[in-house]
């Protein structure tokens, strides 16, 4: 099952990361409010991808004993606090966006989106709100390092560093895919213009 959901979840966020790409250079140029839902599409990307990360660092790190049951359990929940923050605050922008959308243009597909939106943000929230004082009592009794018990701290900071590698290489793999897109998109744009528009870009980079 956990597999099942790894792979989902991967997918979700390298489709999110694609149409973020695909449309990066327009609502760049645009700006305003299509920019920014294209920043909460690419969190959402980045949040979903450091949770892939989180799970994989988390397996390998545990198997070969370096973090025991209760330390994995921390990273785990402290990776989770880094990552619900921005899934909530872009989750809310998008379901807004979603509603929004469905208002102008009153579709079956559209009234879909906005209701699968809200049925994640709510579903996000409430499990958030649920688990949050357990997590904080327990990263708390994690923290409470004593100034003598160096193995308890080395054990701690491996921890951190392991969440903030994680939320690197997530945040990192987004941007890569991003531009990659972006990029793609913009060759695919040019070579489908009509000849003289070609001509103009080709030269308007020879001589830029």
């Amino acid at each position: 099952m956990i597999i099942l959901f790894f792979v989902l979840n991967f997918v979700i966020s390298w489709f999110n990361a694609w149409a973020v790409g695909r449309s990066w250079a327009e609502s760049k140029h645009v700006g305003g409010w299509p920019h920014f839902m294209n920043w909460m599409g690419a969190i959402m990307a980045a949040s979903g991808f450091t949770w892939c990360f989180l799970v994989l660092i988390g397996l390998g790190v545990h198997a070969t004993g370096y973090l025991s049951e209760e330390y994995l359990k921390g990273f785990y929940e402290l990776g989770y606090v880094v990552i619900i923050v921005p899934v909530l605050g872009s989750g809310l922008a998008i379901t807004i966006d979603a509603w929004a959308h469905f208002w102008k243009k009153r579709t079956l597909g559209n009234g879909a989106v906005a209701t699968y939106d809200t049925f994640a943000q709510v579903y996000n929230t409430y499990q958030a709100v649920e688990a949050l004082p357990g997590i904080s009592k327990h990263l708390g009794a994690l923290f409470d390092v004593d100034d003598d018990d160096d193995a308890k701290a080395k054990v701690v900071m491996l921890m951190v560093v392991l969440v903030v590698l994680a939320a690197a290489a997530g945040i990192f793999l987004t941007v890569l895919i991003v531009r990659s897109t972006a990029r793609n998109h913009a060759l695919e744009a040019m070579y489908d213009a009509p000849e003289p528009e070609r001509i103009r870009h080709r030269q308007s980079r020879k001589y830029a």
